[in-house]
């Protein structure tokens, strides 16, 4: 995989912080990778396509000292390598275990991690368990970060969701979404009230989380791709439901509560009010069905959605919000 072709950060990696991909800088990124010192225990690197994670490149390979099998992830931000790094020495149940980690490549500023490799993420072979298994591996992670508010984090701000509602408007969003946005601050008051915001992993889904054991055997998951943000945790949980509202799946309805339980169960603040817990549910799932609107339009892919089975959950969930 020799490349001839010679790159800087500047030409490696994208405007919206992503490494490229196409084959001469894989093929750079390789050569790199088998030249950094702290790598050369690392044999049969070979680059694949990873179904999570598509923020970084991603290598498997073997471990010598152990013959451990690994991924090396090439592009992890400063913000996740940071939170890689800190979980591994202080609550290494929560993350697959990590190898090494670096910000250069060579001379090139490019973040690195190298950790086990896992078989993959969860899925409905769980049969509805596995969101339950999310939801508490999230909340583990609320329960780490507690310890850490320092660390570095994004925030999610009101302004953050009214630029979700009025894009998913411009690109022709169901529902009202128009008296969700008369509605923000009033509802941003009420959501911050009642689920005060802190660290999350700002990325929960199921392609974000491992387990060491296959469907349908139970077991605590380990996290990755941590993208933390300051936020109320509900978003956690609606970001994961709106991602799986699929009529024919079982297990990905009412999240919000099931986070709420797994918090109880660690001794997290959490909702007891049920009036208050239900309209937090209702305000967070149709601002977040919003906000992948504003990413996704109304034509998804049907491998992932059938447009007319989106466009139905999206109004269903912004409609209960009012």
């Amino acid at each position: 995989m020799a490349s001839s072709a010679t790159f800087d950060r500047s030409s490696l990696v994208k405007a919206d912080g992503r490494v490229r991909s196409d084959p001469e800088a894989v093929a750079f990124v390789h050569d790199q990778a088998r030249a950094e010192p702290a790598l050369r225990g690392l044999a049969d690197l070979a680059v694949f396509g990873a179904e999570w994670g598509s923020s970084g490149l991603h290598f498997a390979g073997t471990w010598t000292a152990s013959g451990v099998e690994v991924i090396l992830k090439v592009g992890v931000s400063p913000a996740q390598r940071w939170w890689t790094e800190v979980i591994a020495r202080e609550d290494p149940g929560l993350a697959p275990m990590l190898f090494g980690s670096g910000s250069q490549l060579g001379d090139i500023e490019l973040g690195w991690t190298l950790t086990e490799r896992l078989p993959g993420g969860l899925h409905p072979g769980w049969g509805g368990l596995e969101f339950g298994m999310l939801m508490a591996a999230g909340a583990r992670f609320h329960q780490f970060a507690r310890r850490h508010s320092a660390g570095p984090h994004s925030t999610t701000t009101v302004a953050d969701v009214a630029a979700w509602i009025r894009s998913a408007i411009v690109r022709g969003a169901p529902g009202p979404a128009a008296a969700l946005l008369e509605n923000l601050d009033h509802d941003w008051t009420f959501v911050v009230d009642v689920c005060p915001p802190e660290i999350c992993h700002g990325d929960l889904h199921m392609a974000n989380v491992l387990s060491r054991t296959p469907a349908p055997q139970l077991s605590d998951v380990l996290l990755i791709d941590f993208e933390p943000s300051f936020m109320p945790w509900a978003f956690e949980a609606a970001y994961c439901q709106v991602l799986n509202s699929d009529p024919d799946r079982v297990g990905w309805h009412g999240l919000v509560r099931l986070m709420a339980e797994r918090r109880a169960a660690l001794g997290l603040p959490t909702i007891t009010n049920e009036a208050n817990l239900r309209r937090l549910e209702a305000i967070t799932l149709a601002w977040y069905a919003l906000r992948m609107w504003s990413i996704l339009g109304p034509e998804t892919d049907p491998s992932w959605r059938p447009p007319a089975v989106w466009r139905a959950a999206t109004d269903s969930y912004v409609s209960q919000a009012i």
